[in-house]
């Protein structure tokens, strides 16, 4: 089995010079894995460095497709609806006015190959619990436990080859 990802003499230090990971060499194949460790071991940092979102200072990172991340952090504008929140916004407008009989190319281009987007969204919404939430609600109304599923269920929508989920139920209702 090929790893999905691979960690190749990975050395991170923090800004002041304190090393977190010095040589560290290791791979994680297909399927689920748990990195379990003691608070302040790094395991966050890793999951940033995998993500692309840190910098090594010596070593590589190397994965297997798209990464999608979820942070043990995460907040999301209150003024946003979930369709913005999910990423799909832009298709959904598109479709409603093709839909309502607006043939401009750029609502095509728009949709690409996504024609199923919105019921895509509604079967991930109902697969994590939130099948009440209503595609054009503010993310003001819902709990903060909600808006990590949403965040969560934004990450589905992408179909990203490697999920990385950082302390997921930290903070779900």
């Amino acid at each position: 089995m090929s790893a999905s990802i691979t960690c190749t003499a990975l050395s991170f230090a923090w800004a002041d010079g304190t090393p977190l990971f010095d040589g560290l060499d290791t791979a994680f194949g297909p399927g689920r894995t748990g990195l379990v460790g003691a608070n302040g071991s790094g395991k966050s940092t890793l999951l940033r460095l995998i993500a692309g979102q840190l910098a090594p200072a010596d070593g590589a990172v190397r994965v297997a497709g798209e990464v999608g991340h979820l942070p043990q952090n995460v907040t999301l504008d209150t003024a946003l609806r979930v369709d913005e929140a999910l990423g799909i916004a832009a298709q959904r407008a598109a479709l409603h006015a093709i839909e309502a009989g607006d043939v401009a190319e750029e609502h095509f281009e728009t949709v690409g190959d996504d024609w199923d987007v919105e019921e895509r969204a509604l079967a991930t919404l109902g697969e994590l619990g939130l099948g009440h939430v209503a595609l054009d609600r503010t993310i003001g109304e819902v709990s903060g436990g909600e808006s990590v599923l949403l965040r969560l269920a934004a990450l589905l929508l992408r179909r990203p080859d490697v999920l990385l989920l950082d302390e997921p139920t930290n903070n779900l209702d």
